[in-house]
């Protein structure tokens, strides 16, 4: 699971709407509040993430200078690991980057950002405030997001009530069930981030830049028939797997919410059947399909829908 580079600006302007415009009295515009701070506020601190039965600390550094995101998240239990993003300009999006990553926790990390209004958020899922609670020593509006489809999962969130920086988020099933639990322990909001905070100390620490890699391989046909209602694509990467083997495409697709991608390769050893994995709310289903080619759906969706999006792959060119 790695970077995706998209190329859609999302958010063109938004600098020019001012945090404390939202009104109160609108959950929705909390949400769109909340992508903004989330990328353009300087903060630091430590969260935990918890999915399924893992759970981990990670400290999260995040500075904007002239108009440019830094920002670094180092992992505070078992292996030692970091992630050092670089160069992404606040006034663009880069969706598949929260999709693509190494790392679960850093991908959580800025799910917040999308860039989908909240009034297009409320097509599908219902949004109300529900309360509010203290995290983090911070006062926050609890707000709930509830699917109007079984084709995507519920979220629980906690927003700042001061710069609407989201504090907590809990993904559910239709049960209500918590999968995924994103908390901050610590946090500092607004005050100066020290260099030394986003430089990188581990040899291995994994960069990502604000522009496009090396030269992509060619890509191949494929289309998919169906998706859920809302969600739109995001980006395309077309990129070599291990040295000689085949090309690998990636298709991310978001509702502004939740987050997949679609990856299709060309390859002769595939599994006889299909397989499922999952970890929290994030799910892993892989089906060959005709006679050349390997789909795998990974994302934060249910394992039915994972299925039906995988299934829908069609391939004009494929060999009878």
């Amino acid at each position: 699971m790695r970077p995706l580079a998209v190329l859609a600006c999302l958010l063109p302007g938004f600098l020019s709407v001012p945090l404390h415009a939202v009104e109160a009295g609108d959950p929705a515009s909390r949400l769109d509040a909340m992508s903004r701070s989330f990328r353009s506020l300087d903060y630091h601190g430590v969260f935990t993430y918890e999915q399924g039965q893992s759970l981990s600390s990670v400290r999260i550094a995040h500075a904007v200078v002239d108009g440019v995101e830094q920002e670094r998240l180092v992992h505070l239990d078992g292996e030692q690991r970091e992630f050092v993003r670089r160069g992404h300009r606040v006034d663009c999006e880069h969706a598949g980057d929260r999709l693509m990553r190494l790392d679960p926790a850093a991908r959580f990390a800025q799910r917040a950002q999308t860039g989908v209004a909240g009034a297009q958020l409320g097509d599908h899922y219902a949004i109300e405030f529900d309360g509010s609670e203290r995290v983090a020593n911070h006062r926050g509006q609890r707000i709930r997001i509830v699917p109007r489809d079984p084709y995507r999962y519920g979220m629980n969130v906690v927003l700042d009530e001061a710069s609407s920086l989201l504090l907590k988020s809990e993904t559910t099933d239709g049960a209500g069930r918590v999968l995924e639990r994103f908390q901050f322990v610590d946090l500092q909001i607004g005050a100066p981030v020290a260099a030394a905070e986003l430089a990188p100390e581990t040899p291995g620490a994994h960069h990502a830049a604000g522009h496009a890699g090396a030269e992509e391989p060619a890509p191949f046909a494929w289309t998919v028939a169906w998706l859920p209602e809302g969600f739109v694509a995001t980006g395309r990467e077309v990129r070599s797997a291990r040295a000689g083997g085949p090309a690998v495409e990636v298709q991310s697709y978001t509702d502004g919410l939740a987050v997949f991608a679609v990856f299709v390769e060309r390859t002769a050893e595939r599994p006889p059947h299909a397989g499922q994995a999952s970890r929290g709310a994030t799910v892993s289903y892989v089906v060959p399909r005709d006679q050349e080619h390997l789909v795998t759906v990974v994302g934060e969706i249910p394992v039915e829908t994972a299925q039906l999006i995988a299934n829908g792959v069609n391939f004009p060119d494929a060999t009878p």
